[in-house]
Parts: structure tokens; sequence; C-alpha cells
């Protein structure tokens, strides 16, 4: 994460208690300036402030003007900062403590626009829905591929994954809701183009979606992961998106093309696979959020967050459980024989 600019809008009899918590707080370089307004002074402050400590100024900050009324702050990123600054090699320790990766608030505007439900979030499903049909009914891997870069469905789920670690109950409805649109919306548009159109339902990547195996949750597992990851150390999420896409949407399409060929053992394949990537991808970015130390900073919220963490983790985790469960019968069983097995 780069060096920011915290900067600090509020009453003058602030400026004081402001200038103490960058002080305690080590920025690279503080100043302010007075502003006259109607009805009074303002006094704007900023620092620049190191990325290991921009988390606990904000927090501090965030504590100290608590009670008051009329204050702002604004958090903006810089391209360059010129000389570079010197490394506090004596406070190495006191940085390790304070260390963390994108902050909490940059976190959640990110995820919080990508779990929104929008009408260009809908439109992006359409449209991925489409091209996704196509590629898995012609063995088209390229299209496939293509598919998976417009497809939103990365967002919704660190979206929930995010929102459980805050114990952010308005974010986690949000972002379920999305999921639940987006895949009732996949798997519309899917039976739609298999009751209306001639589809070849034994192209090879159709029917690689409607079985699951103990492997294809690993790769959920991973991808999720990677998202969180990728997330939380301000690196781009966006290749980390397409993995995520390729575990949620092909599955869903798949079962909207069997149900509207009647074909509904395989259906049920489908949204096996479905669940399986959801679950996954959900809880092993649950796990990596816990793992950077994301949560809320006030203390009555820490202990919802706790709350809500060990709830999510043991939903998502009993659900994983039953699911690979079933995996492991429908393997012993042979339920799925009836619907070819994909080539391995």
């Amino acid at each position: 994460m780069a060096v920011r600019i915290i900067e600090i809008v509020a009453p003058r009899e602030h400026g004081a208690t402001i200038r103490k918590v960058f002080t305690e707080h080590k920025p690279i370089e503080s100043w302010s300036v007075a502003e006259q307004e109607e009805g009074g002074r303002r006094t704007v402050i900023k620092a620049l402030v190191d990325p290991d400590y921009q988390q606990s100024t904000l927090d501090a900050l965030q504590d100290a003007l608590s009670g008051a009324e009329g204050w702002r702050i604004i958090l903006s990123p810089t391209d360059a900062v010129i000389p570079k600054p010197d490394p506090d090699e004596e406070a190495r320790e006191t940085r390790e403590a304070h260390r963390r990766a994108t902050t909490r608030e940059v976190l959640y505007g990110q995820i919080e626009r990508g779990a929104t439900l929008t009408s260009d979030y809908l439109l992006f499903v359409a449209l991925s829905t489409v091209v996704a049909g196509a590629a898995l009914v012609t063995n088209n891997v390229a299209v496939l591929i293509g598919a998976m870069v417009i497809a939103p469905f990365l967002g919704p789920n660190l979206g929930f994954a995010f929102g459980a670690a805050l114990g952010d109950r308005t974010l986690m409805l949000e972002a379920a809701k999305s999921l639940a649109l987006g895949f009732a919306l996949a798997v519309g548009l899917s039976i739609i183009g298999a009751a209306i159109l001639p589809l070849d339902l034994e192209a090879k990547e159709l029917l690689d979606r409607t079985y699951i195996g103990l492997d294809g949750m690993v790769v959920a597992l991973a991808s999720g992961a990677c998202a969180a990851l990728a997330l939380t150390s301000g690196a781009s999420a966006s290749l980390v998106g397409v993995m995520v896409a390729v575990a949620l949407l092909p599955p869903a399409v798949a079962f909207g093309i069997m149900i509207g060929a009647g074909d509904m053992r395989a259906a049920l394949g489908a949204a096996e696979l479905f669940a399986v990537n959801v679950a996954s991808v959900n809880l092993s970015a649950l796990a990596v959020f816990r793992y950077r130390g994301v949560e809320p900073r006030e203390w009555l919220r820490k202990f919802e967050a706790r709350q809500s963490r060990r709830t999510a983790f043991m939903v998502l985790g009993g659900l994983l459980a039953l699911l690979a469960l079933a995996i492991v019968f429908a393997d012993f069983t042979g339920f799925f024989d009836a619907t070819p097995a994909p080539t391995r």
C-alpha cells in the first residue's frame, strides 16, 4: 500500500487534539492551515502517513473526535513522494505492531461498490451468461474465459465475507441479495435459452460443470483466499476475480441449461458444484480477512464481529462438510453415472 495523505477538516478548537494524535502516530510530515468560514473558523490539518501507520492513525483520530461534531477525515492516495521518505530502522518493532495492509476504510469502499446490487451488475451478469452459455455448448474455452472476465460474481462473495468479518449485517444482506439475484438471472436466462434453442447437451465443457469432485472444492477455497489476500495487500484483484467467476458462473449456467433440457440429475450436479464453490470462496475469504486482522474499531462492534465470524465459520464450514459428504456418497454410489463423467 502506498503512502497516503490524511486530511482532517474540523472546528479550530480540535486542532490541538488532532496534532497530538499525529505526533503519537509518527507521520512522515504534517502541516495545517486555517480557513475562514461564515460563522466561525475551521482548521484543516494534513499529514503524509506511512502505510504501516495509516490504520492506527485513522482509528486514533476517530476515537479522539468521536464526541465532537462538524469534522471529516479524507484519505487521499499519492502517486509519488520526492524525496522518498527514509525508513525508521529504530522503530522497526513499533512499525510491525502497527503494520496493516490496505486500511479498513479503503477496503470497505472497494468491497461495498462490488457487492451493491445495481442495474450495471445485472447487465454484466446477463451478458456474461449469454457468452458463457454459448461457450459451454460449443466447447469454446477461449470464449468461456472471456465470459469470466466480465462476470461480476467476485464482489458479492467478498462483500458477504467482509461483512461477516466486521459484523456488518447490512453489507452481508446486500451482498447475499446481489449474489442470489445474479444467480437467479443467470439460471433464468439459461433455462430460456435451453428451452428455445437446439443445444449440444453432450458438449464436454457443459458436462464438466455437472460434476463436482473434492479437487474442485480445493480450487474454490484457493480462489477465495487469493481474492481476499489480493485486496488486503493492496494488489489488484481483477485476475483473481476471473478465478472466482470460473468457479461460479459456469455451474449456474449449466444448472439452467440442464433444467431447460429436462435433465434434472445433471442439473442437481451443477447446483451442488455452485453451492460448493460459493461456500468455499466465502469460507476461505473470511479466514484470510481474520488472519489479516480485519475488524471494527469500537470494542462493542468487535464483540459483535467475533460473534458474526463464529456463526459464519460454523454455517459455511458445516455446509461445506455436508456437501463434501454428498460428493463422497455420490462417487461411492455412482449417483451421477447417468451423466457422462468429465474427462480428466
